[in-house]
């Protein structure tokens, strides 16, 4: 009976494990249906490049001060698949260059780009000072100065300093940004049917990137660069 019992608690404990790690987007129905894409090295491999607005409306996080964000589909071939078996996706297979510069960046983790976020909102609070008035009431007293005082109220003016509450700033707030990017994260590891998620790349969304290019390289094939564009 007992057996039986622990047999019931590892198969309801199976889906719970299998749920962790990022979960990505629905890739759409072909690699077509990104603006920009291509296929090479027995791979089809997709993208689309978000403008502020899209990141807005996609995340809950606010990302536009730290990141770029890409997403990208991966259309593994049938024939390839059966012949090298699936393919390995890594973060460290993309990389994101402007135009034909030397400096290029790879896509950040999840918890990287949410501690970054966490650090901005912490460091970005301001102190807010407020007046405040306190009304109480004094009795009647001889002061030996300013002579007799009469009975009656008494105001005190002062300041209340205190630190507001940014969004973003708390371990918690910390916690949900992570949660939410992993999310929604390009899955890694193996794949042999079609997988799409979005990439961060730590780079300034402030100067729009119109010549930005994404580098795909997997399982030590040759390099493939895709020309970026946005919906």
């Amino acid at each position: 009976m007992l057996s039986k019992a622990l047999l019931l608690l590892s198969l309801l404990c199976v889906p719970l494990f299998a749920a962790d790690g990022p979960k990505g987007t629905v890739p759409r129905t072909n690699v077509a249906a990104y603006p920009a894409h291509i296929q090479a090295n027995g791979v089809a491999v997709g993208a689309a490049l978000l403008d502020p607005a899209q990141v807005k409306r996609t995340f809950v996080s606010d990302l536009s001060h730290c990141c770029m964000v890409v997403e990208v589909a991966l259309y593994p071939s049938k024939d390839n698949a059966k012949q090298n078996g699936p393919l390995n996706i890594s973060l460290n297979d993309f990389v994101l260059r402007r135009g034909n510069s030397d400096v290029a960046a790879k896509p950040t983790t999840a918890d990287v780009v949410a501690a970054m976020l966490h650090k901005k909102s912490d460091t970005g609070r301001t102190v807010a000072v407020t007046p405040s008035l306190a009304v109480g009431y004094q009795s009647g007293y001889y002061d030996p100065v300013t002579g007799p005082e009469a009975p009656g109220a008494v105001y005190r003016g002062g300041v209340n300093v205190a630190t507001p509450h940014k969004s973003g700033s708390t371990d918690k707030d910390r916690k949900v940004m992570e949660s939410e990017l992993g999310e929604k994260g390009l899955p890694e590891g193996e794949a042999s049917t079609p997988v799409s998620g979005y990439l961060y790349f730590p780079i300034s969304a402030k100067k729009p990137c119109t010549d930005c290019q994404l580098e795909y390289t997997a399982g030590g094939n040759a390099k493939v660069v895709i020309a970026l564009a946005q919906d």
